[in-house]
């Protein structure tokens, strides 16, 4: 005879496994639970199996993909390496070119004047560059591009520690290196999608723009450093080598051939095509717009404003007035994790136009402050939005962009983000000669919030755009 008890949360299994009856002429064994009852000689033990509960642990979703998963692929390890080096210098030499103006020269016009002619060939070439990387290889373009801001950044170093540096030679160098530059950025987006996988591309697009951002940004704080310890000549063969570092990782990187162009497609209809598709698409080109909106007046006077500032006003030396891009540089990082770890995220498009409206206040507060430490602690919350904002825009347009006119319309974008940057230099420098630094920064930041204040209230599609 037998009995057999079945605990209640136990799996079917385990009765099988021990949990029946026994019927033992001896002891019960002491670690089971029993109660016994006599039926003739015979002794019958009850036993209760008592199993532990099981936690199973949900699998990862797809909201909870890696963070860096994209540094899986070879290919995309080098583009970044070269890319993080190519966008770091560029930080170097923004600020190393404005100081070397600032102590060739007296006055804010000088200084954006070298600014100008850094960001001004971008406008020019971004569009003919993205469209030539469908064209030619891309590999001649990227190389050449880095080996020409090699030459001119050793030309520099070797005329300022000559002492045969002057202003009108920095301006010339500075239109040379930023026409070397201009033909490396376009390509760069152009390569991206051909060497990630397409489940991979998101995250790639992300941790690329978050490289090259935080390297343009902390850039001018490495001048800073290469300045003060071993003056501005330094800090022009500083950015020699690191070109070199760059070109050393574009060598093992295999760039596969560009797709056939369209028959009979010219450069042009091609161009004007890209531009017709952002213009008839009112959230792409409300996108646009804003973007543009920041790189004049936030990105084109803040890189001319804020040393004159921390120089002129606050006596700060090249070291501390390059740490305030730096303090920027530390919150974009903090901000452009948390984006890369988001594979998704809901009004995306809200959440853009919030963002540019909050850095526009903070930078409207930057003009406002007396001391060095609050304009520091400004900086580091002005870069937490700017990590979003950037990253936003970039990804709404893309996800709202064809594969088939991407590269058009990526176009238009390098043309906006880089471009208009140098207009909004050359503006800065007479405006603040004309008004003062501090009320023009005030100024620049109301037009932002403005701006983007008023496109939150109307742009319903903008809005709910993710």
């Amino acid at each position: 005879m037998a009995v057999r008890r079945r605990h209640a949360g136990a799996a079917a299994g385990d009765a099988e496994a021990g949990g029946g009856a026994r019927i033992a002429a001896g002891r019960t064994p002491a670690n089971q639970t029993s109660g016994a009852a006599l039926v003739g000689r015979a002794r019958i033990v009850r036993t209760v199996t008592v199993q532990a509960p099981t936690i199973e642990l949900p699998a990862p979703g797809p909201d909870q993909a890696a963070m860096f998963d994209a540094f899986r692929s070879a290919p995309f390890r080098y583009l970044w390496l070269s890319s993080f080096n190519f966008a770091l210098v560029q930080g170097i030499q923004r600020f190393t070119f404005v100081w070397l103006v600032l102590d060739l020269s007296t006055g804010s016009k000088a200084a954006g004047l070298v600014a100008f002619a850094l960001g001004i060939p971008v406008f020019f070439i971004a569009l003919p560059a993205g469209l030539l990387s469908d064209r030619i290889d891309r590999r001649i373009l990227l190389q050449g591009s880095v080996i020409g801001a090699f030459i001119i950044s050793c030309v520099t170093a070797a005329l300022v520690f000559a002492d045969a540096i002057t202003v009108p030679l920095t301006f010339g160098l500075a239109l040379a290196l930023g026409t070397a530059l201009a033909f490396g950025q376009p390509v760069r987006q152009a390569v991206l999608p051909s060497i990630v996988p397409r489940e991979r591309l998101m995250n790639a697009i992300v941790l690329m723009t978050l490289g090259q951002n935080v390297a343009m940004v902390i850039g001018p704080a490495v001048g800073g450093i290469a300045i003060g310890l071993w003056g501005i000549g330094a800090a022009f063969a500083l950015q020699a080598i690191l070109y070199a570092l760059s070109f050393a990782t574009l060598l093992p990187l295999k760039i596969p051939a560009a797709l056939a162009r369209r028959a009979g497609a010219s450069l042009w209809a091609d161009l004007g095509e890209g531009f017709a598709f952002v213009a008839k698409h009112r959230p792409i080109a409300m996108l646009v717009l804003l973007l543009l909106v920041g790189s004049f007046f936030l990105q084109g006077s803040s890189g001319v404003l804020i040393p004159r500032i921390a120089k002129e006003e606050l006596h700060r030396g090249a070291f501390a007035s390059s740490m305030l891009f730096g303090f920027m540089g530390m919150g974009m990082i903090v901000s452009s994790l948390f984006l890369a770890s988001r594979t998704a995220m809901r009004d995306k498009g809200r959440w853009f136009m919030v963002m540019l409206i909050v850095a526009g206040l903070i930078y409207a507060v930057m003009g406002l402050s007396p001391w060095y430490a609050g304009l520091a602690l400004l900086h580091v919350a002005w870069g937490l939005t700017g990590g979003f904002y950037t990253n936003l825009n970039q990804t709404l347009i893309q996800g709202a962009t064809p594969p088939e006119v991407m590269g058009r319309v990526m176009a238009v974008h390098s043309l906006v983000f880089l471009g208009v940057g140098p207009l909004g230099s050359l503006a800065a420098g007479p405006a603040a000669d004309w008004m003062g630094a501090r009320e023009y920064v005030i100024l620049c930041g109301c037009v932002t919030m403005v701006v983007a204040g008023a496109a939150l209230v109307t742009q319903h599609g903008l809005r709910r755009m993710s």
